[in-house]
């Protein structure tokens, strides 16, 4: 795990168990940091007066001042298969937050830098902690093996021309049209 300023004791350890859980034997794998400051919370989406959505100020730069932490970090390339994310955040008062959002603000900051997309996270890990004097957010990403396939992890095997390929669309069952159009009168077992 990197080390940080932000750190403060018992993160590396709390980090290394979260790491365990989420990507069992594979703690080689895993990779965590502390991000500082107030963990931000996503807000819920707001609409102009023709009822189109926009982002909410805030959330864009927290947002981007989030990647900016991430890419200062993550020094490798984003990753392609399904992915485990754990995030402790210790808040600094006891305001009523959803961890859920604050989640959602970690996953929609590292898409294109930690993973490709946050539709790659098949496992979360999310704790709300009081810390009023070190407020900060412990991180810890892995691989996950799951049976959802995620990502350069979803490879099938075409029925027609049992090329491996990876679908562009979730149901897709042939690796291209001209060979859904050659074998589509043949009985498929998925």
């Amino acid at each position: 795990m990197t080390v940080s300023a932000a750190e403060r004791p018992g993160d590396r350890e709390r980090a290394e168990h979260i790491g365990g859980f989420l990507a069992p034997g594979r703690t080689d794998d895993t990779w965590g940091t502390v991000y500082p400051g107030e963990p931000h919370s996503k807000a819920r989406p707001r609409f102009d007066r023709e009822g189109r959505a926009y982002k909410d100020p805030a959330d864009k730069q927290a947002e981007e001042t989030t990647k900016w932490w991430l890419r200062q970090r993550w020094r490798k390339a984003p990753l392609t298969g399904n992915v485990a994310l754990g995030c402790v955040f210790f808040r600094s008062s006891m305001q009523l937050i959803d961890g859920d959002n604050m989640l959602k603000h970690v996953c929609d900051a590292g898409n294109g830098i930690v993973w490709l997309d946050d539709s790659q996270v098949t496992a979360k890990y999310c704790e709300v902690q009081l810390d009023p004097e070190h407020p900060r957010t412990v991180l810890v990403v892995g691989p996950h093996v799951s049976t959802m396939r995620r990502g350069t992890d979803n490879v099938r095997t075409c029925p027609g021309c049992t090329e491996q390929f990876v679908p562009s669309r979730g149901a897709q069952v042939y690796c291209n049209a001209d060979c859904y159009k050659a074998n589509r009168r043949k009985v498929v077992s998925r």
